[in-house]
């Protein structure tokens, strides 16, 4: 049972699909991911806004801790401080816009905006050298980390790196006008601010690359799923509906008869059929469906007799790790015989040799008129001929290392199919 436990979870999200449907399925399995990365992104989003705000405080600051100003000074102070405004705001449109773009979502950023931006920031930094408060350089220092974050989240690491070296360049000719001590201080804040956005936005990105990751994981994990069942439900069907039809068929011929007493033992045993389906169905979709040589082989001889077709089984005895796998080649095989030919004889022969198990199942009913050709498990994908329930079995064999081959030799139609023994038993 522990073998079937991925398909059993892999059949309660399928379950799922069926109640709520695909969309709020995945919404369901990747519910917690996106609500994180989304609270996340509030949080960058937000820690970057006010960032980008604090030469506001920085002013104030300044303004509060400087000495009583001069009347000569009153309006350069209020034009300082709706620069700085100003520069904020442009500051968070910036941001806002950097974010936009990251997401794949941001439209071309006006130029108008990007003059204001740069001159307000000049306008600020100029204020510095105006003004005789010492808090203006630390407000200076502030403008330019904030103008610098707002474009870190379009940045990878070594642009950012780049801006940094770029700012401390620059920042080389205020030795003249800031003290040695106050500058290092001024572009230390400056580094960190820039790296602190920096790596805010990359663990952003990253959470959203686990958060696609995810729902690629979960809706590979549903394709799969479907698949499945859409198989094991083609095997179990075309399999119970060829049985139901050669029962119903026989029972009206023993009716015509006279032989009803045989023609209603046929019919319940049609109806038994009806009934273990609904059982089988439920099985599929939880992942329990399971095969047995013995089981496939007794219903095979009774299936055929039932059509009037002579079944012969010949050969080793199957070893239990590769019997399931062959169970299904069997099921099919019968299915496709009972569907597709006109055969009167059939014949299951097993060998074990070279490390394989090599099962042929050969029944006499090729036409004259069918073109004589093989197919193998690397063709069978892009052979018009091949039925989906071979694709399936083709597929189930080569998914355990194993080959399949479909061939004919004279009015004979083989189908082969090899699975490998275990390691231990070769």
């Amino acid at each position: 049972m522990a073998a079937h436990a991925p398909h059993r979870a892999r059949a309660d999200a399928y379950e799922l699909i069926l109640a709520r449907g695909f969309s709020g399925t995945m919404r369901g399995i990747g519910e917690w991911p996106v609500v994180s990365a989304r609270r996340f992104e509030s949080y960058v989003r937000w820690s970057t806004y006010t960032v980008v705000s604090t030469p506001i405080s920085t002013l104030l600051g300044g303004f509060v801790s400087a000495q009583p100003l001069t009347t000569e000074n009153v309006a350069v102070v209020s034009a300082v401080a709706v620069a700085t405004l100003a520069l904020v705001c442009c500051n968070i449109a910036v941001s806002r816009w950097s974010f936009n773009a990251l997401e794949g979502r941001g439209k071309r950023l006006p130029i108008a905006l990007v003059v204001t931006w740069l001159l307000l920031l000049a306008a600020v930094l100029a204020a510095t050298v105006v003004l005789p408060i010492p808090a203006m350089r630390v407000a200076a220092a502030a403008a330019i980390a904030s103008a610098a974050a707002s474009i870190v989240p379009i940045l990878n690491a070594r642009r950012t790196l780049l801006l940094n070296v770029a700012i401390l360049v620059l920042a080389m000719p205020l030795v003249a006008v800031f003290q040695i001590a106050l500058l290092v201080v001024c572009m230390t804040l400056v580094s960190a601010v820039l790296w602190i956005c920096w790596s805010s936005v990359w663990m952003l990105s990253v959470l959203r690359e686990l958060q696609d990751a995810h729902e690629d994981r979960a809706a590979l994990t549903l394709a799969e799923e479907r698949l499945r069942i859409s198989r094991d439900l083609h095997d179990v069907f075309g399999r119970t509906l060829t049985a139901i039809a050669v029962k119903s068929e026989l029972a009206s011929e023993l009716i015509r008869r006279g032989r009803d007493d045989r023609a209603a033992a046929e019919l319940r045993e049609v109806r038994r059929l009806a009934d273990e389906s609904g059982t089988e169905v439920r099985r599929v979709v939880r992942g329990d469906l399971q095969t047995t040589w013995e089981g496939e082989v007794s219903g095979a001889r009774a299936l055929l007799g039932s059509a009037g077709i002579t079944c012969t089984v010949t050969g080793e005895a199957v070893p239990t790790p590769c019997a399931e796998a062959l169970a299904w080649v069997v099921r099919e095989g019968i299915t496709n015989v009972l569907r597709h030919s006109s055969a009167t004889q059939v014949t299951l022969t097993t060998t074990i040799d070279a490390g394989e198990v090599l099962l042929t199942i050969a029944n006499d009913g090729v036409s004259d008129s069918r073109p004589a050709q093989s197919t193998t498990d690397d063709s069978a994908p892009s052979d018009p001929n091949v039925g989906t329930g071979l694709r399936a079995m083709f597929d189930r064999i080569h998914a355990i290392g194993g080959r399949a081959e479909t061939r004919r030799d004279g009015n004979w139609f083989l189908l082969e199919a090899a699975v490998p023994l275990p390691k231990e038993r070769e």
